[in-house]
């Protein structure tokens, strides 16, 4: 008979202590048979079937809040950003992308994006953030003051828990039962400036006969980190500079022509201007070339200022004998502070013709000109999320008996966002046409003269952007379990349910942000549109002799969904509906107690997003080599033109056209329990990703252009050089994956004390991609930006009231050379990344504790991209860049 069934006759105790937590976070049952013994049936992520075993046919990793804290990360978002199986590292908000983003985090399993990956809160899906189109939930917001444990599931799931869970599903796990008062502060400081991190907690808890309720509040804060604090801009190879000058640059045609015929274009500036002005230089090599160049990473935040507010409640009652009302509310309250560099007036390039009197070349002139004497371009937003729970529990004694519930939700997430100092376009060029400013200083003028006149003309034209985002859902579902049949040799159990959720989703921008006539932002990306989800699913396992366990599932969703599209025709609604029948097998045996061997294969899909499908036209700037200008003119025909960190005026827009994404993955492995105190888990996975929807990188349409000898997306002027680039999102092919994880954990007791270690490592074995639907598929695994290893690894020793825990994050060397083959010379093999961590602790007679650490003891370097300094030229969402940080953290019980 099955060891999981409903009523199991034997049950698997934990072998592990509480202070053995390390071990116990691997999610393995050590075990021993108990005969007759009943125990509480408890709903393990990856199925809704409750069962009294903790390991199931789908692999799930557990860390638990001890484990967190070994890890002396700040937020949530940190702590699974170092997960193994976090293969190429998420998104971590910075300054200067928009629409919220830069107040945001996400994490992306398998490295198939933080759309294929779904986030649970207590089991249901976390309301998305408006940066996303509510496609993706926002883990830096989740106070780490309430988290119990968090379970990842390393499968495909959308049959037991809906479309999006492609790479797998992330559980968070609050605390609940909770009973007294808790008070928790922490502080870190890294080693370079800025960076200061504080957090404060309060929990309570209250519990009776018939229920209990507990509440926590949480405040954080955070200090910015200036990009300047973190690059080399002192090595003598750093070449982030930018013709979009405080000093400005003109750019005319000479007259003159080339042994070609071309035209002959130069570059004039006031270098006697450049050499007074802060930041700014006559160019990387020491010379003018007739440009004065702005060094702008000097006054750019990379991390913003974060204050946070976060509450929440988890409440039970019965109501009956065998009814539980239970309910949960939530609130986060975030302010960030982002700062970027001053507009550079590049949206619409100001002109000054021949004629005006300021003119010092007779010809008319592009103008690449930035406004930093009126201050840099500093964002506040403003992130507000609000989630509320209210159920029936209930237990009903018919046939082998009957659990159900039924749950009504409402999610809410608003995100305002403040843009200052940007500039109107369109007044910048009618206040030069009034030949009142002597931008390129003809006259020779005091320097302070000459900066107040051009503060005075910015100040003209400055702008504040607005952008508001709000994303609501409202989720009303209810399910039903029970256990069929059971004998001595067979048991069958199922769950059946069903889902309906109402979701709208709105973001605008200002009036002259969506026009495109304001430089230093975003703006046109607005999307109004509604959808509604439907879904109906069941699930049965049942338990055959000789400890077989056979489990499916299969689960019918359906989205519709409408929105409004600005395009050139004007205004018009666009509906679409997506629907898919998604099912998943699973298989396991236990051919002894100790062995559990597993399989399982599922399906998945996703419908688009929202903004996918529905947002109007918005302006970006991207970073690329243009292949065909700089290989006919030669990168020293304009080394700023042809830096790889070059920026190029981009539209992107929403696809009413888009089709849903597929996907199914396949996961094989076993867990076998050594002995009592070792465990070994090995999982091999395979996802197979169509239809996927990307966002079409500048990169890939510029490769496009030189192979076909031409786009229609790329648009250049007269001089050859790139105005703008249009590109959107698509349904672009596939990803294949594949790999191995690897988890062991042992737990040693001595009379010196007590040692758990536990080793969890991810191979990538393959990680091929599909460019788009004609082309070839590229591997990726082990490239650049794609390490094929990641592993952690943890050691802690618990004595009486004192505790220490080491802990080691790998990340695996990756090779430049594919790229290289293409022409990118200037890409690196990336060498592996090693960062320690270790940690002290003890605990009081006053029931409390204290705990100091340092991660990156050894003051780790992360790895740069390129053989140059660069600004940013560092993947944030891969390496920790702060450098060794030092933290306390102190806890005391009531």
């Amino acid at each position: 008979m099955s060891s999981v069934t409903l009523t199991a006759k034997a049950v698997r105790r934990s072998f592990i202590a509480a202070a053995a937590t390390s071990v116990a976070l691997s999610g393995f049952a050590f075990a021993e048979e108990a005969a007759d013994e009943k125990v509480e049936r408890i709903e393990v992520t990856g199925s809704r079937i409750k069962q009294v075993d903790m390991e199931t046919v789908s692999p799930v990793t557990v860390i638990s809040a001890a484990d967190i804290a070994m890890t002396g990360e700040k937020t949530v978002a940190d702590v699974l950003n170092n997960s193994a199986v976090n293969s190429f590292g998420s998104w971590r908000g910075m300054s200067g992308y928009g629409s919220g983003g830069s107040a945001t985090s996400s994490v992306n399993l398998r490295g198939l994006g933080s759309s294929a990956t779904l986030v649970l809160l207590d089991g249901r899906r976390m309301p998305g953030t408006s940066s996303s189109s509510g496609a993706v939930a926002d883990t830096s917001q989740i106070p780490m003051a309430i988290v119990e444990r968090i379970e990842i599931l390393r499968d495909g799931a959308s049959a037991v828990y809906g479309s999006d869970a492609v790479a797998g599903v992330i559980n968070i796990i609050t605390k609940k039962d909770f009973d007294g008062v808790q008070l928790d502060f922490s502080t870190e400081q890294p080693s370079i400036e800025g960076g200061d991190a504080n957090r404060f907690s309060l929990a309570t808890g209250f519990n009776t006969d018939k229920g209990n309720i507990t509440f926590t509040y949480e405040y954080y804060d955070t200090k910015n980190v200036m990009d300047r604090d973190v690059w080399d801009m002192n090595d003598p190879t750093y070449s982030d500079y930018s013709s979009f000058s405080s000093v400005p640059n003109g750019y005319y045609n000479t007259g003159e022509k080339n042994d070609d015929g071309k035209d002959i274009y130069a570059f004039y500036s006031n270098s006697d201007m450049c050499e007074q002005t802060e930041n700014v230089s006559n160019g990387t090599d020491g010379e003018n070339n007739g440009r004065c160049y702005y060094s702008y990473g000097e006054v750019t935040k990379l991390f913003g200022d974060v204050t946070r507010n976060s509450f929440m409640t988890n409440f039970s009652y019965e109501v009956a004998e065998d009814i539980q009302f239970r309910g949960r509310g939530s609130a986060s309250f975030t302010e960030t502070h982002t700062r970027y560099a001053g507009t550079p007036v590049s949206t619409n390039y100001p002109v000054m013709d021949a004629e005006n009197q300021y003119n010092p070349t007779g010809e008319d002139m592009t103008i690449y000109m930035r406004s930093v004497q009126i201050g840099e371009r500093d964002t506040l937003t403003e992130t507000n999320n609000f989630d509320i729970l209210g159920g029936l529990v209930g237990f009903s004694d018919v046939a082998n008996g009957v659990d159900w519930e039924v749950n009504l939700q409402h999610s809410a997430s608003t995100t305002n966002s403040f843009n200052y100092n940007l500039i109107n376009d369109n007044i910048i060029q009618s206040e030069i046409d009034t030949g009142e400013y002597d931008i390129f200083n003809t006259q020779g003028l005091a320097y302070d003269e000459w900066e107040q006149q051009m503060g005075a003309l910015y100040g003209a034209a400055a702008h504040t952007g607005v952008y508001q985002g709000k994303f609501e859902s409202t989720q009303i579902d209810a399910l039903a379990s029970t256990l069929i049949f059971e004998n001595d040799a067979v048991s069958l159990a199922m769950v059946g349910g069903v889902e309906y959720e109402m979701i709208s989703f709105e973001q605008t921008s200002d009036p002259e942000s969506a026009a495109g006539i304001i430089s230093g932002g975003s703006g046109g990306d607005d999307v109004d549109a509604t959808r509604d989800r439907t879904a109906g699913y069941v699930e049965f396992q049942m338990g055959l002799p000789a400890n077989v366990e056979l489990s499916a599932a299969v689960r019918y969703e359906r989205y519709e969904q409408e929105g409004n599209l600005t395009g050139a025709t004007g205004e018009v609604t666009e509906s679409s509906t997506f629907d898919a029948v998604v099912p998943k097998f699973g298989l396991s045996w236990r051919p002894v107690d100790s062995l559990l061997l597993r399989a399982s294969y599922g399906d998945s899909f996703r419908a688009p997003n929202m903004g996918e499908m529905f947002s109007s036209q918005s302006l970006s700037f991207e970073s690329g080599y243009d292949p065909v200008w700089c290989g006919a003119n030669g990168d020293d025909a304009d080394a700023d033109y042809c830096s790889p960190t070059n920026q190029y005026k981009t539209w992107y827009g929403g696809n009413p056209d888009l089709e849903a994404e597929e996907g199914n993955s396949l996961t094989l492995g076993g867990v076998w329990n050594v002995t009592d105190e070792w465990n070994i888990e090995l999982s091999y996975y395979s996802i197979v990703y169509d239809n996927k929807i990307e966002s079409v990188g500048i990169d890939d349409l510029l490769y496009d252009e030189q192979i076909n000898g031409g786009s229609d997306k790329i648009h250049r002027g007269a001089d050859g050089k790139i105005e703008y680039i249009e590109a959107g999102v698509e349904n672009i092919a596939s990803v294949e994956t594949s790999g191995l994880d690897f988890v062991t954990a042992y737990n040693l007791e001595t009379g010196f004390g007590d040692f758990n270690f536990k080793l969890d490592v991810s191979h990538v074995m393959a990680f091929d991609k599909q460019a788009d639907a004609t082309s070839e598929m590229v591997e990726y695994a082990g490239t650049q930006d794609y390490p094929d290893w990641r592993g952690n690894f943890a050691a802690s020793w618990y004595l009486n009231d004192f505790s220490a825990a080491w802990t080691t994050v790998y990340i695996g060397s990756q090779s430049g050379q594919d790229l290289r083959d293409e022409g990118y010379d200037y890409i690196v093999d990336i060498p592996s990344y090693m960062k320690h961590n270790f940690q002290v602790g003890y605990t009081h007679d006053w029931n409390g504790s204290i705990t100091v650490g340092v991660n990156n003891i050894f003051d780790e370097e992360a790895p740069s991209m390129y053989d140059f300094a660069g600004y940013r030229d560092t993947n944030t969402g891969l390496y920790d860049v702060l450098g060794r940080t030092y933290y306390l953290r102190l806890n005391q019980k009531f």
